[in-house]
């Protein structure tokens, strides 16, 4: 189990790494000590992230630890004493389960197409664990297929204590930003949607308890590639 000094948050789901990322850079600007632990089957992340080579799948990216590959590594074997903040990417792996109730907070991140939905739904269905829960739908577009149905789907607010939620119209800037986020090794994320800046501010100030003011300087910095 992780120390009280710890704070453990996970993501599942899809199209995530840009927020992983983004929180990373604004909690590493404030000082905390992160690691950044990718357990999902996807390993997205590491498309996002110069990998260094015969790193063991283990490397520091800006200040920060990466563990790649950790799919079938418990939560248990990481060494936690090391770090003040941990994010893990749980992605849709079901040998993840064990370890949610080791995190303060589930970020449940999707878009809105169903081979992303369905799998999510049926991984958050499995998990007893009922954690708090954010949950995030991006890429919105007019039509049939609204929030109100992925939720339907996904059954997040049964499944699990949900605090939060937010929904994402698709933004060209913000889809901008999320690429750069993979092929840029010092991503900026200056021009992001004022809505999802403020998703952003709401996770620091409310999952990890910084002071606002001080948490907007910390995204300001981040977001010019601090």
């Amino acid at each position: 189990m992780y120390g009280d000094n710890v704070t453990v948050v996970g993501f599942a789901g899809f199209c995530k790494s840009d927020i992983i990322l983004y929180l990373s850079r604004i909690l590493y600007v404030l000082g905390e000590k992160i690691a950044i632990v990718d357990r999902s089957t996807e390993q997205q992340l590491s498309f996002s992230v110069p990998i260094v080579p015969s790193s063991n799948n283990i490397f520091e990216y800006r200040g920060i630890d990466i563990y790649l590959r950790c799919n079938n590594t418990p939560l248990n074997d990481i060494p936690k004493n090391k770090y003040s903040v941990v994010f893990i990417d749980f992605g849709i792996n079901p040998e993840t389960y064990e370890d949610l109730s080791q995190i303060k907070a589930l970020f449940i991140v999707t878009d809105c197409n169903k081979q992303h939905t369905i799998p999510l739904s049926i991984w958050l269905n499995n998990q007893t664990a009922r954690p708090v829960s954010i949950r995030i739908i991006r890429d919105i577009v007019s039509g049939k297929i609204r929030p109100r149905y992925i939720d339907s789907l996904l059954q997040a607010g049964q499944k699990t204590q949900m605090i939060a939620k937010y929904d994402f119209p698709i933004n060209e800037i913000d889809y901008s930003s999320r690429l750069l986020s993979q092929y840029d090794d010092v991503f900026p994320f200056a021009k992001i949607s004022k809505e999802f800046k403020s998703m952003l501010l709401d996770c620091i100030t409310e999952i990890f308890e910084k002071d606002r003011n001080a948490a907007i300087k910390a995204i300001r910095k981040a977001q010019i590639g601090g």
